[in-house]
């Protein structure tokens, strides 16, 4: 199973409310689906952009630097101990470790785990993205994409998604195209080529995508999508598609 530390504690910028951001110890892949557009499939994710649930402002999680780290409650002490360790002048701390975990509790304890963004902010944000740099551009350009192709993804109980967004056929293959740019623009790894291949398939561009495909290198893991989604591209196959079963 997943496992997490104790999280960090983070301002937000538009209301000053305290929030909460997971930190993990160790991640679980068991249960996800593989898609062939590579969209990040597990719960436990933390995207780049985020919500504040109390007022609603957007910002990137990464400028907001950490205020601290939510400590763990300490042991309760009974009266009678109490009295005991304040008689003794408290020699190990454990009054002082109470006293100060109270008062962080008083700053602290009402703060909540960072919203998620939806669709539409997302859309926002990109819409307003002049002068942000290419990889959070790349991840909103992703974003939108991803969700765009829910209408071909089912989830992992089997049940169709049926509130996927739409946009006209024209802005999501522009979409698709400036992801392409983007990605050929930068460093050519097995990922990033498949992840080329896939749009190249998608925009029926099939030639040049089983080109590409065939030149992933051989990884252990790469080769192997790249031929699945070689293979849809020879078939003619313009559909994003599930590449494995879920894992339990």
């Amino acid at each position: 199973m997943t496992r997490y530390a104790a999280p960090s504690v983070h301002v937000c910028p538009g209301c000053n409310a305290f929030f909460l951001r997971r930190r993990f110890r160790s991640v679980n892949f068991f249960g996800t689906q593989d898609w062939s557009d590579g969209v990040p499939t597990m719960l436990w994710r933390q995207e780049p952009l985020v919500r504040c649930d109390a007022c609603a402002a957007l910002f990137w999680l990464d400028d907001i630097e950490p205020v601290g780290i939510m400590p763990d409650a300490p042991r309760p002490i009974g009266r009678l101990t109490r009295g005991w360790l304040r008689w003794r002048g408290d020699p190990e701390g454990q009054l002082q470790a109470q006293e100060e975990w109270t008062g962080t509790m008083k700053s602290w304890g009402q703060a909540q785990y960072i919203g998620r963004v939806n669709f539409d902010d997302v859309v926002y944000v990109l819409s307003r993205s002049k002068g942000v740099d290419t990889d959070r551009l790349l991840w909103l350009r992703q974003r939108v994409w991803w969700a765009l192709n829910d209408r071909y993804r089912s989830r992992s109980d089997g049940a169709p998604v049926t509130d996927a967004p739409t946009w006209p056929a024209a802005a999501e293959r522009t979409n698709m195209e400036v992801i392409l740019d983007i990605l050929r623009d930068g460093e050519q790894q097995p990922g990033s080529m498949i992840q080329q291949g896939e749009l190249l398939r998608l925009l029926g561009r099939f030639d040049e995508a089983i080109a590409l495909l065939r030149a992933v290198p051989a990884d252990g893991h790469s080769e192997v999508r790249a031929v699945k989604i070689e293979r849809l591209a020879r078939s003619g196959d313009t559909q994003v598609r599930e590449l494995s079963a879920p894992t339990w």
